[in-house]
């Protein structure tokens, strides 16, 4: 037997080991992983390379429909997979799905456009608890929920959001919680603004630690009250872990979920850059960034996505004078495992434990396993090769999102995507795209396939 493609002298890494074999591809699938060398028409020698799962990023938005002079799908996905990231789950809050309809015509606008793999996620306002079923049915990976009003979506207050809680445990369904508490944020907000304050360092008062600490119980509580399956997103400081780890031991169905610029960036910093590192929650200091680290080793934190929101340079420059007037968010799929890769190099992190947060347990999660985040035979082959001993600078030239900058910029890092594979067909090679068109596919929900 001839296969599609071999991929040779890798060191496979995958549940916790790493095994030097290669590895087989036919008809979009891992086919075999074998020390035998066997027949294939196209062979990619990958001796001093590690081979890893494509990564799943469950938690960005590229704005489409909607703003999208700040991202659309095309660029968003084409950023995801220079990034060495293969599925992503989007959601756009500017434009949100709630309807059945609006999830279909969203579909059909991105078949045919993305550069990746794709899910769709919905949003849950208070009132629509009637409309939940259908849209799972319908194929939305999770609901979104915010606990404060945020990029025009309304908060859920505590006895909105167990009455929702309680439908998506009636179907099993999946949320992904922004945890601030609203009437803490808006008291400082109203507090902020009698001051007259303007400055973006008003953006840690008005998004506190105390905020995002009280969302955060609440959330956990309701959770383990009704046994739904809940994320709690972008958590900021490792105060959050514990009483989430004990609210798990409890019987909830927690999952807690960070993003790299919570390990990277710093409060320290918001007075400088300003409108460039507004987003919600902000960061916070370097004993919460080492606590956050500890929580992914430990596994107190499951997963790392990127809560990628780009705006463009010139539209976080409208906040320059007003940071009220800027839109929140930070760009970040692209740079995304390229980070996590470094902290493989710093000696923070094994690679093993960058697959389980960054494919495997994903994958588990969103019930997408094995055919994504696995790289057992019949997964999707789905894979990123990368060179642990190569440098590089992180650049806004060389980021493909529409924002044009990275929070990053000038960054140093050691670890680097060389190939990202899309079932068995190289999209990405030494940081350019390769790849002959839009070539992802629409993934739907688990509640469209039971």
């Amino acid at each position: 037997m001839t296969f599609d493609l071999g991929i040779l002298g890798a060191t496979i890494v995958r549940r916790g080991i790493r095994h030097r074999n290669h590895l087989y591809v036919q008809d979009g699938a891992i086919a075999a992983i074998t020390d035998e060398e066997l027949d294939a028409d196209r062979v990619i020698d990958a001796s001093g390379l590690f081979l890893v799962a494509g990564v799943i990023d469950g938690h960005l938005h590229f704005q489409e429909p909607g703003d999208t002079t700040r991202e659309d799908f095309v660029s968003g996905s084409m950023s995801a997979a220079l990034g060495g990231v293969t599925t992503v789950i989007e959601h756009t809050h500017s434009d949100p799905v709630r309807s059945v309809e609006f999830l279909r015509e969203k579909i059909e606008l991105h078949r045919g456009r993305s550069i990746v793999d794709f899910g769709l996620a919905a949003h849950a306002w208070p009132e629509d608890v009637d409309h939940l079923e259908p849209l799972w049915r319908a194929g939305v990976q999770f609901f979104k929920i915010f606990t404060c009003t945020t990029h025009g979506v309304p908060a859920q207050m505590p006895g909105h959001l167990l009455r929702t809680f309680q439908r998506l445990a009636s179907l099993d369904a999946l949320t992904l919680v922004h945890c601030e508490d609203e009437s803490i944020t808006s008291v400082n907000e109203l507090e902020l603004k009698r001051m007259h304050r303007k400055d973006a360092g008003l953006l840690p008062l008005w998004r506190s630690r105390e905020a995002e600490q009280v969302a955060s119980v609440v959330v956990g509580q309701l959770a383990r009250l009704a046994g739904n399956r809940t994320i709690v997103a972008h958590v900021s400081q490792p105060a959050i872990l514990d009483y989430l780890d004990r609210e798990r031991t409890c019987g909830a169905r927690l999952w807690v979920e960070t993003c790299p610029q919570y390990l990277y960036l710093r409060e320290s910093e918001i007075p400088t850059h300003g409108p460039f590192r507004k987003c919600t929650p902000p960061p916070r200091g370097d004993a919460e960034a080492s606590g956050l680290w500890e929580g992914l080793l430990t596994g107190t934190i499951t997963h790392v996505s990127s809560d990628h929101a780009p705006s463009t340079r010139d539209q976080k420059l409208e906040g320059r004078d007003d940071i009220w007037q800027c839109h929140f968010g930070l760009p970040g799929v692209q740079t995304s495992l390229p980070l996590m890769l470094h902290a493989v190099a710093q000696g923070r992190l094994r690679l093993e434990d960058v697959v389980r947060l960054m494919c495997e347990h994903p994958a588990m999660l969103y019930r997408l396993w094995p055919r994504k985040g696995s790289l057992e035979p019949g997964s999707d082959a789905d894979v990123v090769l990368v060179d642990m001993e190569a440098r590089d600078v992180i650049r806004a030239d060389t980021m493909a999102s529409k924002a044009g900058w990275t929070p990053y910029e000038g960054k140093q890092v050691q670890g680097k995507v060389v190939m990202t594979i899309l079932g068995g067909t190289p999209i990405v090679e030494e940081g350019r795209y390769v790849g002959a068109g839009a070539s992802g596919s629409y993934i739907p929900g688990p509640g469209a396939r039971t």
